[in-house]
């Protein structure tokens, strides 16, 4: 294997473009698609932690109006080798829908900015963006000042279930990368079993607070999204912003809470599959589990009143 990968390193990264152009334009169950995705996923384990250095920017090639700062995150290598919707699939592109005809936009745990970038583009509404690490918020911050998105705004601080603003502890994992993705609270996650590189203390803005007046709302928050959406019940019962939520197997207490939502809001659940098919599933509350979404390539969903836009 270290063979393999050292070979790989070593071919220039041009000759890998009829491939990255086979990921993003052929049929996702072709054989050739196939081969594809499995020289990419050699030549992307292969460049870890040395395509940043190798890149001035990151342009996806289905999406070549964006660009990204090059820095050495999961995110953005899977952005280079897979395309948007390559990495994120159907959730991308539900997600830019969304924001097209949203009136208010909150998304909490923006990390680089992959989300926020493409959903801004789509939206004329206002954008408010929530992303705690310091470093992180600063790539945020420039990868929406290269696309020229100067009027989303920046909240540099945690959402918290709380009802005051208070500072709180972030755990910073160790995920080998400069930019890691996994950061998450210290108290209240449901997820639990994760490495530590760092904890650093930041400002906490409580969820409720953020969400009042919102139709439109993505939370990846790695672990304390029930508690948020515990927080903000009533605002969610009276207003029912459509939520896009990422959903672990192992967070049976945010099932249970989308469970209850769905049936006391008249939510429908959809799930989006992010590798292996384009179809969007929705479930009826009652079989909804936090399991249920892998067996569908997917740990994301939508909780909505209306028809999904696409």
């Amino acid at each position: 294997m270290k063979l393999l990968d050292a070979i790989a390193r070593r071919v220039p990264l041009a000759l890998y473009k009829p491939f990255r152009i086979g990921v993003v334009s052929l049929r996702r169950s072709s054989l050739r698609r196939k081969v594809c995705v499995v020289v990419l996923k050699l030549a992307a384990r292969a460049h870890r932690g040395h395509l940043a250095a190798r890149l001035p920017d990151v342009r996806p090639l289905d999406a070549p109006q964006l660009v990204f700062r090059s820095v050495d995150s999961m995110v953005m290598d899977a952005v280079y080798w897979f395309g948007v919707k390559g990495y994120e699939g159907r959730v991308a592109d539900v997600w830019v829908a969304l924001c097209s005809r949203a009136g208010a936009v909150l998304e909490i745990g923006g990390n680089v900015g992959l989300f926020t970038v493409i959903g801004a583009h789509a939206c004329v509404a206002p954008y408010t963006v929530v992303e705690p690490v310091p470093a992180i918020a600063a790539v945020l911050h420039d990868n929406l000042a290269r696309n020229g998105l100067t009027r989303v705004e920046i909240l540099q601080a945690a959402a918290i279930p709380g009802t005051v603003p208070t500072e709180v502890t972030l755990n910073i994992p160790d995920e080998g990368r400069s930019a890691p993705v996994g950061s998450h609270l210290t108290e209240g996650v449901e997820v639990q079993g994760r490495s530590s590189r760092q904890r650093i203390r930041v400002m906490g803005r409580p969820f409720r607070d953020l969400i009042a007046g919102r139709d439109l709302v993505k939370i990846d928050a790695e672990g304390i999204e029930a508690k948020l959406l515990e927080s903000a019940r009533d605002i969610i019962l009276a207003e029912r912003p459509t939520l896009l939520i990422e959903i672990l197997p192992s967070a049976t207490q945010l099932a249970a809470l989308v469970t209850e939502f769905a049936r006391a809001a008249g939510y429908a659940i959809h799930i989006l599959p992010e590798w292996g098919s384009d179809t969007v599933v929705t479930v009826a509350a009652d079989a909804f589990t936090a399991a249920l979404p892998a067996r569908f390539n997917s740990k994301d969903i939508v909780l909505s009143t209306a028809a999904l836009p696409v």
